[in-house]
């Protein structure tokens, strides 16, 4: 369920007019990377402002005051004002040499923390006026602007990302391996990180990062070495996750999700925020192998455009073909085509993955992409709708136009009507054929609830001037479909039954229509229900089953790890 909360800010408890800069300087900061850390942790779960006083301050008599100035209990803690507490420390050049006592800490940050929660309403108070006037729209624009920010920091499970990203790393390792032009980028690798094999590299980097999964929230997380033939090689793990990373569009917080660690000494590393340490197992691999590996190896052996052997061998290649492909059975009933298979027949502008089943067809369209920070966290519907359009419906420029996801969708849609794909298949009738638009994406922040809808709103948009009324009727509406959440339950789409994809696309699509009544409340808790991606619905169905146990699949890419026993 998407919920609203009331997030409490500087004049719920204060009157004046302080500063982040003067509450801060003061404070030592690793102390405040410790306790921010902490923040970030909490963040999740702790949504009761009484509770979070009571854990903040070590004064009975100063909780009470606080707790007394509150007139309707809502959350202090937020994962925004964290991450942007925590992005102004790391980014602090001085630290103090000031003795404060701790009850002036505790209450200098609760104060900073409280100015930043502030600066977030006056922001989302901004966007909340340049909404869209069309009553459609503007809902749509009212609750992206007020979720999108943070959506995918805020809302996700530990261990499923964990798997996802150690099963990319593992379909990483093994395209580097099989590929010649490589081979030398591979060898430079595993000798920088003194091991024999990439299966190696993964157990010991698996060493380390799997216990902070199991950490307790309740405090911050460290990472502490032993001082012993293993502590070279250990730090020199951990720096992957605690330099500076290059992106070619910068995300938001990008300070953060480039240093997810915090060296304290030789020995502790600070965990500044667990997501992103998760996250940055897969990223780090990739930016090592094309920012550090590419450069260093021999310049005989350098790639020119080394992304652009990640974009289109890997991600697209091998890890979206080879999921998509294990999503449903393998026998002549499901008739299914890459995009290579199109291309080999002579077609461009093809779809990158199209099965047919009787007389359903599922066209996929992947797009590895994200919005730019500024874009993401801007809570300006004029922003973020831009944003969305360039990358997935179109881009204008000096009268051009640039098709996306979206447009590409609906001319491989409209060729599936003409007949034009008569070299891959023709096997149906377009008279009784149902079309299933899929758009993959890469990033959890696509599955921020309404997105799906306000895509799906540009989709039939687009469909009106390409399609007669019969044709639209045979349309399925566009559902967004995370690369993770196929990865995950990849066995049990292939299973078939009430949990084969196109059916879930069914369920999901009838859900994800509201239905109103004349109680307002009621109407205002439905619309929000429904307002959720594919990835969370698929979650909320397998909740309630034995899915979300580890999958069994698993258990092949561990054997490819070559682990070893101990008797």
């Amino acid at each position: 369920m998407t919920q609203m909360i009331l997030r409490l800010n500087y004049q719920t408890f204060f009157d004046g007019k302080e500063t982040l800069i003067e509450l801060l300087k003061p404070l030592d900061k690793d102390d405040l990377l410790r306790a921010v850390s902490y923040f970030v942790n909490r963040s999740k779960t702790e949504k009761n402002a009484i509770t979070t006083i009571n854990n903040w301050f070590s004064d009975n008599d100063v909780k009470s005051e606080l707790i007394s100035r509150i007139r309707s209990n809502g959350s202090i803690l937020n994962i925004f004002s964290s991450l942007k507490l925590l992005n102004y420390i790391l980014e602090r050049d001085e630290n103090t040499t000031e003795a404060i006592d701790k009850n002036e800490f505790e209450l200098r940050l609760f104060k900073a923390y409280l100015l930043l929660n502030s600066e977030q309403d006056t922001t989302e108070e901004s966007g909340q006026k340049k909404l869209p006037k069309d009553d459609d729209e503007r809902i749509i624009a009212s609750l992206l602007t007020l979720s999108y920010h943070d959506y995918d920091i805020q809302n996700y499970i530990l261990h499923e990302v964990f798997l996802s990203q150690l099963i990319k790393s593992i379909e990483y390792f093994q395209f580097i391996e099989q590929h010649s032009i490589l081979k030398n980028h591979l060898i430079l690798f595993l000798d920088k990180y003194k091991c024999s094999n990439w299966q190696e590299w993964i157990y010991k980097l698996l060493n380390i990062i799997i216990p902070v999964l199991g950490h307790n929230n309740d405090t911050y997380s460290e990472i502490r070495l032993e001082a012993d033939d293993s502590l070279e090689t250990n730090t020199l793990f951990l720096s992957l996750f605690s330099v500076p990373i290059e992106y070619t569009e910068l995300p938001d917080f990008t300070t953060i999700r480039s240093n997810p660690l915090q060296k304290v000494n030789d020995h502790t590393f600070l965990v500044i925020n667990k997501l992103f340490l998760i996250e940055r197992i897969f990223k780090s691999v990739i930016f090592e192998f094309s920012l550090k590996i590419n450069k260093e190896v021999s310049e005989e052996f350098r790639i020119r455009d080394f992304r652009s052997i990640y974009c289109d061998f890997f991600s697209e290649q091998v890890l979206l073909y080879q999921t998509i492909w294990k999503c449903f059975p393998s026998n002549s009933k499901y008739q299914k085509f890459k995009g290579e298979d199109f291309k080999s027949q002579g077609y461009s502008s093809e779809p990158d993955f199209y099965i047919r089943f009787k007389n359903k067809i599922l066209l996929f369209e992947s797009k590895d992409v994200i919005l730019k920070g500024e874009e993401k966290i801007s809570r300006d519907y004029s922003i973020l709708s831009k944003g969305l359009k360039d990358k997935f419906l179109k881009v204008e420029k000096d009268g051009k136009t640039s098709k996306k996801a979206i447009l590409q969708i609906i001319e491989n849609i409209k060729r599936v009507f003409d007949e034009y794909y008569k070299k891959i298949d023709v096997s149906y009738n377009t008279d009784y054929v149902k079309v299933y638009p899929v758009l993959v994406i890469h990033d959890r922040q696509f599955d921020t609830p309404e997105l799906n809808r306000l895509l799906n709103k540009w989709f039939r948009e687009e469909l009106d001037s390409t399609f007669d009324t019969n044709q639209k009727k045979q349309i399925k509406n566009l559902t967004i479909i995370n690369i993770d959440t196929l990865i995950i339950y990849q066995e049990h789409f292939f299973k078939r039954g009430e949990y084969g994809l196109e059916i879930l696309i069914d369920k999901y699509q009838a859900f994800a229509k509201p239905t109103f009544s004349t109680n307002y409340e009621k109407n205002i808790e439905n619309y929000m229900n429904t307002s959720i991606s594919f990835s969370a619905f698929v979650g909320n169905i397998f909740d309630k089953t034995d899915f979300k146990e580890t999958p069994s699949f698993i258990e092949s890419y561990i054997k490819k790890l070559n682990i070893p026993t101990v008797d």
